[in-house]
């Protein structure tokens, strides 16, 4: 599967998409001593949807069961910076509109975000949230295939309970879209001139997560 990003170097972008998540965790882990509250979730779930168009059919992500963790750091009331983990370990399937559908193996889906979350207290035991970031996702299939990071996209609803001040349970739908394409434009018009960027992508995938919330602070 190959997906040309014009105006991109991929080495550049490989690199900063790896120093993302890395310097995410550094922030965090100092901005601990002025935090209100940190919270570490791991949580585990079931991912679907997700395929890849091309002209004459499509590569389908088998569904399956995803599992990661998130650290979250309050910044101030009811608002979290989080950093947040998944991993699916799925199959690709090539199903091209006029022939055989056939395996190509298993992938690995990772995806790693720097996500705002926003809280509603409810009470001291319930706060409905949403959250949506942005970050790297790595497609890693086993065998013969490249892996390919991409950036990536990501959204969800859901709610915590909490049975006590330091433990709770995490409840969520979330959505998660890696980026297939990029590009960077100028011109001049009878307007001046412009410039601007865009992405794209047709491939979304959907899962339900359920977690462990062990407030640390």
């Amino acid at each position: 599967m190959q997906v040309s990003y014009s105006f991109l170097n991929p080495i550049n972008m490989i690199r900063k998409l790896i120093a993302l998540p890395i310097l995410a965790f550094f922030l965090i882990l100092g901005s601990q001593a002025f935090a209100q509250r940190v919270e570490l979730t791991p949580f585990a779930g079931y991912q679907f949807w997700g395929s890849y168009k091309y002209g004459y059919g499509k590569l389908q992500f088998e569904d399956g069961l995803s599992y990661g963790g998130t650290l979250g750091i309050e910044v101030q009331d009811d608002m979290f910076l989080t950093l947040v983990v998944n991993h699916q370990d799925s199959r690709i399937t090539d199903m091209p509109y006029n022939s055989y559908s056939k395996d190509l193996g298993a992938v690995g889906i990772n995806y790693f975000m720097i996500n705002g979350e926003r809280n509603v207290t409810l009470s001291d035991k319930a706060a409905p949230y949403a959250t949506i970031g942005l970050g790297a996702a790595l497609m890693d299939p086993v065998g013969n295939y490249s892996s390919a990071w991409r950036f990536a996209a990501n959204g969800g609803l859901g709610v915590k309970v909490y049975a006590s001040e330091k433990v709770g349970l995490k409840l969520g739908v979330n959505f998660w879209a890696p980026m297939q394409g990029a590009g960077f434009g100028v011109g001049v018009g009878t307007g001046g001139a412009y410039a601007g960027a865009s992405t794209y992508t047709t491939i979304v995938q959907m899962s339900f997560t359920g977690g462990i919330i062990l407030r640390l602070k």
